[in-house]
């Protein structure tokens, strides 16, 4: 005679699975959100960059784009239809693009590139900014930078009277496309203590530069949550 189970020995088998299933959810969850920004990371970087090396076939080395250049953070040379001209020419049209938004009252354009991600390019151009959905651009007055938004920098000249051996230009000026590094010391502490207000434990500005350094991974003790 074939013996059955019980509704009884059911319902505990399906509420063990429930509680590890509740367990385990979250890490999952966690660890495929780590995975998709290690992903996205490391393509952009190579993307951009392949572009700007077909570029330097084209027009030379990037610091001799005579018309790359626009202006300063807060005093851009360039309307935001230049701006695009300009990124289009150098850049642009080297990437697989599915449309290009414009928000003149923020001097940001939006570039929705056909993998998913979101590059917002600065008017003045040198800052550059990779979300991971839409929804990182709708709260963009509470961006949640080194979660759903990552800050890179191609300025491949001085545009901005400082002395070139200022600290917060050393590792910004180059002449490819590199996570955001101005202000930065060159230090493991100066990526993440609290000292600086860029730093990974605090705005999250640099986590960029963090991850990169460990490998595009995200490091264990990443001081942001997912």
């Amino acid at each position: 005679m074939k013996k059955g189970f019980t509704l009884a020995e059911v319902l505990i088998t399906l509420g063990i699975i429930g509680v590890v299933a509740a367990m385990t959810l979250p890490t999952l969850i966690q660890n495929h959100r780590k995975h998709e920004v290690e992903t996205k990371l490391a393509k952009i970087y190579s993307v951009v960059n392949q572009a700007i090396k077909l570029s330097t076939v084209e027009y030379g080395e990037p610091q001799y784009w005579a018309d790359w250049d626009c202006g300063r953070s807060g005093t851009p040379t360039c309307t935001i239809d230049e701006a695009v001209d300009r990124f289009n020419k150098y850049i642009g049209k080297h990437l697989q693009i599915l449309k290009i938004d414009k928000d003149e009252d923020s001097n940001v354009f939006y570039v929705y590139l056909k993998d998913g991600a979101i590059l917002a390019v600065r008017t003045y151009l040198y800052d550059m900014y990779l979300y991971m959905s839409e929804k990182a651009i709708t709260d963009i007055n509470d961006i949640k930078w080194g979660i759903s938004a990552f800050a890179f920098r191609f300025q491949p000249k001085m545009t901005i009277d400082w002395n070139q051996d200022d600290v917060r230009l050393k590792y910004a000026i180059n002449s490819i496309f590199e996570p955001y590094a101005f202000n930065w010391d060159g230090t493991m502490e100066g990526l993440t203590g609290e000292a600086n207000s860029y730093s990974c434990s605090r705005t999250g500005i640099f986590c960029t530069k963090l991850i990169q350094l460990n490998g595009w991974k995200i490091p264990k003790d990443y001081p942001k949550k997912f």
